[in-house]
């Protein structure tokens, strides 16, 4: 049976995130709709996915503490019913506060508790260091794949029904979770599956006890180069990610062209985190994020070299540089939190560490936008962005290092 018990676990956590972070994200959909329903501009309503991001980042510590003092029953029903709550209230709303309050204060709390805290507090304990990081680049990708199903699915309730109907739609496929997660054997899951004999020099054992505590964590310098590896990477991709479309369009590129280019790179995303995953599993954790911020960067190079409709080999080589490695490094520093801080307290270390994370998305969201705003192109962005991220590579690479040099 434990076999198929780690993948059935993966399997979990992927439809988890698809049903809180995958319709979260699906908000990007309902902005004109919700702009028209209350007479607001587009930034009073995409200020509410802002709030998401940032409360999926700070929300995080919070998401720790009740997994460490109550369990992964406790989490994932919290989490699942926070993101019911969430998407019923928004059905309900009748004053713009009350999206910020639902859809991003309690959607990103939910997606707090139901992505990376979750994930790496349950599949560290079933899987060994060299196959953590394709599992979790697994349960990772459930945002990007989950998109390809929920945005289309979103679109078409409300061309049919009405925005309203759609927000209730989900808020019953979140709430059909509940039941199952109730019932789940989270005690025998917990454990993890039997022990095995000897330990392997370097490998941290799976069970729930043990381990650094918060306080020794801070006061090492790895918990802050995940944090900031975290906080850098964020920074950089969504100082430049919000304002591609823009930019394209800037650039004399026909908006369904541009758009066809983009949805292949939200497709790359996803397979883009489990090739670099398995790369870090098999050929080399500090190779694997060298390699993926190089792609990053490199895409943001080849974007810049977009000046026309005729500039097909820049804009295609940024699709695949760029959206091949955009979320790569998520599972890869979350694979190195969970090889290092495994026990009693990890899940409020991964909590701490994930903060840079939302600080980083609502920080270089803004700082991009007003880069752009004070200079009037977008020099200024990508340079910001391209320097985020080779500061990300260092910290990230430094850490990874270190850990290959202790599995030896």
């Amino acid at each position: 049976m434990s076999r198929f018990v780690p993948w059935a676990l993966v399997a979990l956590c992927f439809a988890l995130g698809v049903a809180s972070r995958s319709i979260s994200d699906s908000f990007v959909v309902f902005v004109p709709a919700l702009q028209a329903a209350f007479d607001a501009s587009r930034s009073s309503i995409t200020v509410v996915y802002s709030f998401a991001l940032l409360v999926g980042g700070t929300g995080a510590p919070l998401a720790g503490w009740i997994v460490d003092r109550f369990g992964l029953r406790a989490l994932t029903v919290i989490g699942m019913s926070a993101a019911a709550l969430a998407t019923l209230s928004a059905s309900l709303a009748s004053e713009i506060w009350h999206l910020y309050v639902g859809l991003g204060v309690v959607m990103g709390f939910a997606g707090a508790s139901l992505s990376g805290v979750l994930s790496s507090s349950l599949l560290g304990r079933w899987f060994p260091a060299h196959r953590l990081g394709v599992a979790l680049a697994v349960a990772w990708s459930a945002s990007g794949v989950g998109a390809m199903l929920i945005l289309p699915l979103a679109q078409h309730l409300i061309a049919t029904d009405g925005w309203r109907h759609a927000y209730r739609v989900f808020a019953v496929m979140s709430a059909a979770f509940i039941p199952l997660l109730l019932v789940l054997p989270w005690r025998r899951i917990e454990r993890g599956p039997p022990p095995r004999l000897p330990h392997k020099v370097g490998e941290v054992p799976r069970r729930g006890g043990g381990g650094p505590t918060v306080g020794e964590a801070i006061r090492d310098w790895p918990f802050w180069a995940l944090t900031f590896s975290f906080g850098l990477t964020s920074v950089g991709i969504f100082s430049i990610a919000p304002q591609v479309m823009v930019y394209l369009l800037e650039r004399g590129l026909d908006g369904a062209y541009a758009a066809r280019a983009l949805a292949v790179a939200g497709f790359l995303t996803p397979l883009g985190m489990v090739g670099f995953s398995w790369l870090a599993d098999r050929g080399g954790r500090r190779l694997a994020a060298v390699l993926a911020y190089a792609c990053s960067i490199l895409g943001i190079g080849a974007l810049a070299l977009v000046r026309g409709p005729g500039d097909d080999l820049w804009l295609w080589l940024y699709v695949l540089l760029f959206g091949g490695s955009m979320g790569s490094r998520g599972p890869m520093i979350s694979t190195l939190a969970t090889l290092r801080y495994r026990g009693a307290q990890f899940g409020r270390i991964y909590g701490l560490i994930s903060i840079g994370m939302g600080l980083g998305g609502f920080l270089g969201a803004w700082v991009g936008g007003l880069l752009h705003d004070w200079t009037g192109g977008y020099a200024a962005v990508m340079i910001f962005a391209a320097a985020a991220l080779a500061l990300a590579a260092a910290s990230l690479g430094a850490e990874a290092g270190a850990r290959e040099r202790l599995s030896r």
